[in-house]
């Protein structure tokens, strides 16, 4: 593949994956697997014959794992709330 140099919009999705796993790890694991599953139906639409025939263009396909992230989060970050030391510096001196 080529690499030019853009995150792809892969920090909003890192930070989705948080949200909707609660900050716990096997629930972070699967919505990584269920957000990788949404990047590669993004990516090998066209390979699917039923999809590659629909009357869509290649950016409706691209925009399908940011929508299911705003379905998903729509859903569960009302009830996830981060750790209470989120985003505070770690200091070793103040132990």
């Amino acid at each position: 593949t080529n690499f030019n140099a853009t995150v792809a919009g892969y920090g909003f999705l890192a930070l989705a994956v948080l949200i909707f796993g609660q900050w716990r790890t096997k629930k972070i694991f699967f919505a990584a697997f269920f957000f990788g599953i949404m990047k590669t139906f993004a990516a090998a639409y066209s390979a699917i014959p039923i999809l590659k025939t629909l009357p869509l263009s290649d950016e409706v396909y691209k925009m399908i794992p940011y929508i299911a992230t705003l379905i998903v989060l729509t859903f569960f970050s009302k009830t996830s709330q981060a750790p209470k030391a989120s985003g505070i510096p770690y200091d070793k001196s103040s132990r």
